[in-house]
């Protein structure tokens, strides 16, 4: 395992989310340069909310670009847990209004019984992801990939369902095949907790003991980490 990320640090958190949205849109405008086109993976939690408005109001051509989300919860767009609904409302607002997202929770009971359902929808987009947003929670997980689940292990499908250890449990997220070919990552690690654990992960070891080194030590991928107290 070699060291394919790049972190960089900044004073304050305000300065990391600027420098994070930046990154994000100049891999964007890049792929939308040389391909017409782009596809941009997205998450949710506090950094998300953070960095997703602010994205909303770049001066790009928003109708060229698809957006997928990293993973959601597998509950209802009315709930306060949905991404998806995080993500209508932060990032798909303003010049980002335009843009085309394509849903992971769909109206199959389980996570489980959706996956073939999504893989076939995901012909439709353009792979790899030309930048992916991916947060990493306080146990090392990124997407809805945690330690020790089997949802780290190759995957012929580019989507898995998991269980989180904390409610509401059943989730689905991009694979690790499809983190591990994007093309561009943009991790955003704000606060001494998550830099204690990124400290732990940013070292060689198995990616089911922190899931996010499947973005830290990908050969494909280009990772810019995003440190700020």
């Amino acid at each position: 395992m070699t060291t394919a990320f790049k972190a960089r640090q900044f004073n304050n958190k305000h300065a990391a989310v600027q420098a994070a949205v930046e990154s994000i849109i100049a891999s964007l405008s890049q792929a939308l340069s040389t391909k017409g086109q782009a596809t941009l993976g997205v998450c949710g939690g506090r950094s998300a909310e953070l960095i997703l408005p602010i994205l909303s109001k770049a001066p790009i051509s928003w109708s060229l670009v698809r957006v997928v989300l990293a993973d959601d919860r597998w509950v209802s767009l009315a709930s306060e847990h949905s991404n998806e609904s995080l993500v209508r409302n932060k990032l798909l607002q303003n010049r980002a209004a335009d843009a085309e997202l394509f849903s992971l929770k769909t109206h199959h009971r389980r996570s489980e019984n959706a996956l073939a359902f999504i893989h076939d929808q995901f012909e439709k987009l353009q792979f790899p992801l030309d930048a992916l947003l991916v947060s990493m929670g306080l146990d090392g997980h990124i997407a809805s990939l945690f330690p020790g689940g089997t949802e780290n292990q190759d995957a012929k499908l580019r989507v898995v369902a998991s269980t989180a250890p904390v409610a509401p449990c059943e989730r689905i997220s991009l694979s690790p095949r499809v983190i591990c070919e994007s093309r561009h990552i943009v991790l955003p690690v704000f606060g001494v907790e998550k830099r204690d654990i990124f400290d732990q992960a940013s070292q060689p070891g198995p990616a089911s003991q922190f899931p996010v080194r499947h973005a830290l030590f990908s050969p494909d991928a280009e990772c810019e980490v995003f440190l700020s107290p």
